[in-house]
């Protein structure tokens, strides 16, 4: 066995011992926040295990924690986070659910559609990033190296232009739109083109 073998070897020895002298002193304490935030005293004495656990492992890995007690305690609420996401109930979408996909609603396809002039009638700058981000899909990040703006500036480019085609739409049309969002119907106001 190498110097440096058996110096690891001994760090990790002397953070086992370390940890088990903690133990007692930190037990009641950890069990308790977990059980506060657990329904069942079961797992909140499993998860306490597998806190201490991880902490050994860690210790093992050369961690050396310079508060103990707080070191601890965000393992112990790491291990809660890890239980509630293993828990997290996920059930299968049934066979027949028809995918609609985007677009699927007649009113939002006719909408999209007269989108085209409104962006052609926005200033130039704004004009090419709404119809690259609106028309083709692309993302500020892309557009940007694209280019060579800041993200940034074309962030800013995307709001100065959604407001400019929102006020434009709605100084033409009348939408109407569920809570989510999506267009339900619209029709011109008159005497609009």
């Amino acid at each position: 066995m190498s110097d440096e073998s058996r110096k690891q070897t001994d760090r990790s020895r002397a953070a086992s011992r370390e940890l088990a002298a903690a133990y007692p002193r930190f037990r009641e304490g950890l069990l308790a926040f977990l059980r506060s935030k657990l329904s069942e005293p079961v797992v909140a004495e499993d998860l306490l295990h597998e806190v201490f656990l991880k902490a050994l492992d860690a210790l093992d890995r050369g961690a050396r924690p310079s508060n103990l007690p707080a070191w601890l305690r965000t393992i112990a609420a790491n291990a809660l986070t890890d239980h509630y996401r293993r828990a997290r109930p996920t059930e299968a979408l049934p066979v027949d659910l028809a995918d609609d996909g985007p677009g699927h609603n007649q009113a939002e396809q006719e909408m999209a559609a007269c989108l085209i002039p409104f962006i052609n009638g926005l200033p130039p700058k704004y004009r090419q990033v709404m119809y690259a981000t609106t028309l083709e899909g692309k993302s500020g990040a892309q557009l940007s190296r694209e280019l060579g703006l800041t993200p940034s500036a074309i962030k800013s480019r995307m709001a100065r232009g959604r407001a400019m085609l929102r006020e434009a739409i709605l100084d033409c049309c009348h939408i109407e739109a569920s809570a989510n969002g999506e267009v339900l119907e619209y029709r011109r106001r008159f005497g609009k083109p």
